[in-house]
């Protein structure tokens, strides 16, 4: 081999192997509405990763943001975190409907809402989302509560933690 060929296939496949490198995020925001007496919940994960997810676990083919995705998609995601993300505020587990979802690009947000939340003194967040299938899985959350930002980070040997106010 040349030495211009091994130089180039030095440079090419690092420049491949870094490329390759998937990173396993997600984003959730939860913001409590004085106003409304509501917690507003945003989830956002890449679209491939939640539709991998589902469809090993319901052993369909969902076609998430395709026009062939399964008309009854939003029924089994809405299940999905149900099993998956919980809230505690002040030590209660709170219910939470499921209004819906929207893709943009690669990504897909979930919108989640609780209502008759007043005061919070206290609150726990439980997320396994993904964790199951991705080690590296890593899912972020914001919190604004109380007029403060918070975040945490929980994964796979840290799935859920608790702030108090």
């Amino acid at each position: 081999m040349s030495f211009y060929k091994k130089i180039l296939l030095l440079i090419i496949i690092p420049l491949l192997s870094f490329s390759a490198h998937k990173y396993y995020v997600s984003m959730t925001i939860i913001k409590h509405v004085k106003e409304e007496n509501s917690i507003q919940i945003t989830m956002r994960f890449f679209i491939d990763d939640i539709e991998k997810i589902v469809n090993n676990r319901f052993k369909k083919e969902f076609k998430l943001a395709t026009d062939e995705e399964l008309i009854e998609t939003d029924k089994f995601l809405n299940i999905y975190i149900h099993q998956k993300f919980e809230i505690k505020i002040n030590n209660q587990v709170i219910e939470y409907d499921f209004l819906g979802k929207e893709y943009d690009n690669d990504v897909v947000f979930f919108y989640l809402e609780s209502t008759d939340i007043n005061n919070i003194r206290s609150i726990e967040v439980k997320n396994k989302m993904l964790l199951e299938m991705f080690e590296e899985q890593q899912n972020y959350i914001k919190l604004h509560i109380n007029d403060q930002i918070k975040t945490m980070i929980l994964m796979r040997e840290n799935d859920k933690e608790m702030l108090k106010y």
